[in-house]
Order: C-alpha cells, then structure tokens, then sequence
C-alpha cells in the first residue's frame, strides 16, 4: 500500500460485531478497523438478568455488545416494566455519555453478555481523528431514533398481532446487518414476558396474538428461535419500513 494512499477494507467475518456493523454502514480502512478492535479491549461479563445500567443512576461508561443480548427498559412506580428497545451485538449504550452523566434507562442483560467498557474519552477521539468512522456513528444514532420511532408506532397505532410482527421483522432485518440469521430464522432469547413488556401487552394477549400468526402460518416458533415463513406478507400485515436499517455507504 502506497504512503498516503488510504485503502477501504471489507472487514472479516472474524471481525467484531461492531466492525461488521460499520463496516455496513461504511467503508473502513485498516487503519480505523484496527482502531475500532482496540476500542473493545476492556471486556467485563455479565450474567442473565442482571442490570448493568440502572435508570437515574451515573453513567460514566460507554458499553459496546460483544455477544448476547440487552434490553433498555424502564420501571414504573407500581414495578411495572415496559421494554424500550434491544441492543444487540455491535450495538453501542451510552453512546453519548459525556453529554448526559446519567442514565435515562435501565439495562439488564437478556442473556448472558460480554460487553466492551470504554472511556467515554475516546468516543471524542473518534470525532478527532477517524471523520468516517464519526459518520458511521452518527448513522448509528439515527438508527436508534428510527427504531424507538418504531416503538411508538407499534404501540400506538398497531394491533397486537401487527406489534408482533413488526418486532419480528426489526429484529430480523437488524441481525442480518451482521449476517447472524440462519435463512428466515430468528434468534430471540426473550420470554413471552419479555414480549408482552416490550408491546404493551398482557401475557395471555402476547400468546393468543403468537398463535394466531401461528395459526395462519406466517411465523413458526421453536424454544429459542422464530421463522418469519412468509417475510412479504408480514411487512403487509404490519405496515414495517426497513429503509432506515438498511445499509448505507459514505
């Protein structure tokens, strides 16, 4: 490689999940893959269930998902929980910390996680010196809009069985970014609870609504796994709009 002369890589399978991920999103060089790999060298684990973030609290750390899954929650008084969003491999929490010192949300570990702790310091040091890699990011961010955007559209307008399958396909579409999907499988580590306390919904609700896409075909459920059997005709079902998790190149 000539000096001076910045070449654009296609990261490796083998690359972290956040590498994958702006990898989609833009075009790295070797350089900023090799930035964003030691970015992730302060691992801890945590085990199911538990917090790792907890709302109002300080938040003086930025998280990345190295493997498994999170949720972003929220609790109310009387200890109901509504589910705000997931964050899965590659996704970055607290992305913004040294803009707000405290958290805005809880965040439990939906199963077990490896997370990358990093100084919220050299998230501005990105902003310094790796202008693509900032791009990249802030596409991130408006990924997260969209995807709570999403949120409000389910539970504000949808029915129970659209909620559902517009879930389904945000979660699919957002695994594929990272080429994790078996063919129309979908890993879903949540229980029905964890469902009904991300849709607004009743237990008994949530399993009558996952019967009656059963019942017409349109998914298939195994323990750990859901297959989206006709992709086409749960995007008609539920109105969903995949062109903001797409990918997208600077």
């Amino acid at each position: 490689m000539q000096k001076g002369i910045a070449t654009d890589f296609k990261p490796a399978e083998t690359s972290s999940p956040l590498v994958r991920k702006l990898g989609a999103l833009c075009l790295l060089s070797e350089e900023e893959i090799d930035f964003l790999e030691g970015l992730q060298n302060n691992t801890l684990k945590v085990d199911r269930g538990l917090d790792f973030i907890e709302e109002g609290g300080d938040l003086r750390t930025t998280f990345i998902v190295i493997e498994g899954w999170a949720a972003r929650y929220c609790l109310l008084s009387d200890g109901r929980r509504q589910i705000l969003s997931y964050a899965l491999p590659g996704d970055i929490l607290g992305l913004h910390v040294n803009f707000r010192a405290t958290a805005t949300y809880s965040a439990s570990a939906l199963t077990p996680l490896k997370l990358a702790a990093v100084d919220p310091r050299r998230i501005i040091e990105i902003s310094q010196k790796f202008p693509i890699i900032a791009s990249g990011l802030s596409w991130c961010t408006a990924r997260e809009y969209a995807i709570l955007g999403d949120q409000a559209i389910r539970l504000g307008r949808l029915s129970a069985r659209q909620r559902l399958a517009h879930l389904f396909l945000e979660l699919w579409h957002r695994l594929n970014l990272l080429k994790s999907n078996n063919d129309n499988w979908l890993e879903i580590p949540m229980t029905q609870r964890d469902l009904a306390d991300t849709l607004g919904m009743s237990l008994v609700h949530t399993n009558r609504s996952l019967k009656s896409l059963r019942d017409v075909d349109l998914i298939s459920v195994t323990k750990n796994q859901v297959r989206l059997n006709d992709i086409k005709a749960l995007i008609e079902l539920s109105e969903f709009n995949a062109e903001h998790l797409r990918e997208f190149r600077v």
